[in-house]
C-alpha cells in the first residue's frame, strides 16, 4: 500500500509540475502569436482560402474585408520577414488543421537564399509559440534553424523565462484574438498610429527581365505547389502592389517560369493592376497602408471570384458567425480610426466603404496640399473645383469631420483638426498642429 502511495504521490507532483510549467510558460511567453493564430487554431471549419508570405501579405490583404466583400472565408497566415521556406512548413502544420480550396502565396521572397529571416527572429516566434508541438513543427524547427536555437522554438520557456525581472502590469492582461483574422493592416501591433507616405511608382522592367537564378527562395516554393498539388488543393502566386527594385523585379519576373511550369495562375499585380495611387496607399516604400490594402483585397478577391470556385456559405450558419466577427472587425477599425492624432493618416483610414464621411473646411488652402488633396479623392470629393485658392497662404486652417458607420448606424467620431499650411522646398506641407473631439 505505501508503495501505492508514493507512485500516486509521484504522479501528482509530477502533474502539478507540469501544471506549474505550463502556466509560468504562458505568464512569461509574449502573447503576440495567441494573438495573431488563436482564431485559425479555434476554427472548426475548412478555410476557403489560405494566405502565406512576407510583410507584404500580412499588411497588404484583409481576410475580413475579403469576407464583407465577396463571402469569402480565410486565413492570413504570412509574417514579417517569413520568407518561403518558412511558408513551407507553416503550410504543412495548417494542413493539420484546415483543408483550404485555395492557397495564395505572395512571392516577394522568390529571390532569397536564407532558408529565414535572421533580422526577424522575433516574428519567427510570433509562427511557432502558439503552433502546438507536433511532428512537423519539430522537423519545420529542426529544417530551418541552427542547432542552439531550435530549444527556444520548441519550448518557448526556455527563452521566456529570463523576462522575471521584466513583468508589469501588461503580463496580466487579458489578451484577445486579433480581429483582422491573421492580418496586421498598418503594423498595428508594432506602432499606435497609422501611416501615408508618399512612394515614388516603379519603373517597371519588360517581363521578359528575369533572374534565372534558381535561389532557396523558388526552391520552396516549388516544394509549396507540390504540396498542394499532392494534397489536390489549388495555388495561386501573387506579388501584391509595392515599388521593387530592379532585382527585385527580375525576381517577380522569373516566377512566371515557375507558374508555367506547374500550370497555375500567377497574378503579379505591380503589372495587372493599375489603381494603386502611390501617394496615398503606402505605409512606406515596400508596404501597402489600410487604403492601398483595402483597395488589393478588393481587386484580388475579384480575381480570385472570376479564376476559382468556392463554397458559398450564404444560408449556412458560418455566415452568421463571420457577419458576426465582421461586426467586431469594424468596432476595432473605428477604435483604431480615433487612435489617430495627424490629418493624413485619419483620412487614409476613411477609405472604407462602410463609413459615411461629412468634411467641412474652414478655407480652401488646404488642397494646395496634393496628399491631403489626393485623400480627400479618395473618399470621393471633387477637388479641382478647389484648385483657385487666395494668393497669400494662409498660417492655420481646420477640417472638421463627421464619420458615421454603415454597420451600425452610429457615429463613430466627430472631430476637427488644427492644421498649420506653410511652403516647404516648393510645395505646400500641411502640419497638425492638434485635435479636438
Amino acid at each position: 500500500m505505501s508503495r501505492l502511495k508514493k507512485i500516486i504521490s509521484t504522479m501528482m507532483c509530477a502533474m502539478a509540475a507540469a501544471a506549474a510549467f505550463c502556466m509560468a510558460d504562458g505568464f512569461l511567453s509574449r502573447k503576440i502569436s495567441y494573438v495573431k493564430n488563436a482564431d485559425f487554431y479555434g476554427y472548426d471549419e475548412n478555410f476557403n482560402i489560405l494566405f502565406l508570405g512576407t510583410s507584404h501579405m500580412i499588411m497588404g490583404v484583409s481576410p475580413m474585408e475579403l469576407w464583407n466583400d465577396y463571402g469569402i472565408t480565410s486565413y492570413n497566415m504570412a509574417d514579417y520577414g517569413q520568407w518561403l521556406p518558412v511558408d513551407y512548413w507553416v503550410l504543412r502544420n495548417a494542413l493539420d488543421y484546415t483543408t483550404p480550396e485555395l492557397v495564395v502565396v505572395d512571392v516577394h521572397a522568390a529571390g532569397i537564399n536564407d532558408l529565414y529571416s535572421g533580422g526577424h527572429i522575433s516574428q519567427l516566434h510570433e509562427v511557432f509559440d502558439d503552433m502546438p508541438l507536433s511532428m512537423n513543427k519539430i522537423k519545420a524547427v529542426f529544417e530551418l534553424l541552427p542547432e542552439e536555437k531550435r530549444m527556444e522554438f520548441l519550448f518557448p520557456f526556455s527563452f521566456y523565462h529570463t523576462r522575471w525581472d521584466s513583468i508589469d502590469k501588461s503580463f496580466w492582461d487579458k489578451v484577445s484574438p486579433s480581429t483582422e483574422k491573421g492580418a496586421n493592416l498598418d503594423n498595428t501591433n508594432s506602432y499606435d498610429c497609422a501611416y501615408v507616405t508618399p512612394v515614388d511608382a516603379p519603373v517597371l522592367l519588360p517581363k521578359t527581365q528575369m533572374n534565372e537564378e534558381d535561389t532557396l527562395g523558388k526552391q520552396y516554393l516549388r516544394k509549396i505547389i507540390e504540396l498542394c498539388q499532392a494534397e489536390d488543393i489549388q495555388i495561386l502566386l501573387v506579388a501584391l502592389p509595392y515599388a521593387p527594385s530592379e532585382w527585385e523585379q527580375m525576381n517577380l519576373n522569373s516566377v512566371q517560369k515557375i507558374a508555367d511550369e506547374y500550370g497555375i495562375n500567377y497574378f503579379n499585380m505591380n503589372f495587372e493592376y493599375d489603381d494603386i495611387n502611390y501617394n496615398t496607399d503606402f505605409y512606406d516604400a515596400g508596404h501597402l497602408n489600410s487604403s492601398g490594402a483595402k483597395k488589393t483585397t478588393k481587386a484580388l478577391g475579384q480575381y480570385l471570384v472570376d479564376n476559382y470556385a468556392f463554397t458559398d456559405w450564404n444560408d449556412n450558419e458560418i455566415a452568421d458567425v463571420w457577419d458576426n466577427d465582421y461586426i467586431e472587425y469594424a468596432d476595432y477599425k473605428n477604435t483604431w480610426l480615433k487612435q489617430q492624432t495627424s490629418l493624413h493618416p485619419y483620412l487614409m483610414l476613411l477609405a472604407y466603404d462602410e463609413y459615411e464621411v461629412s468634411v467641412t473646411l474652414s478655407g480652401t488652402d488646404i488642397w494646395k496640399d496634393n496628399v491631403c488633396a489626393e485623400l480627400l479623392e479618395n473618399l470621393g470629393v471633387e477637388t479641382e473645383r478647389m484648385a483657385e485658392t487666395a494668393a497669400e497662404l494662409k498660417e492655420h486652417e481646420t477640417v472638421s469631420i463627421i464619420v458615421e458607420s454603415k454597420v451600425t448606424g452610429q457615429i463613430v467620431d466627430e472631430v476637427t483638426f488644427d492644421c498649420k499650411i506653410e511652403e516647404e522646398d516648393g510645395k505646400i506641407k500641411v502640419t497638425t498642429l492638434s485635435v479636438n473631439r
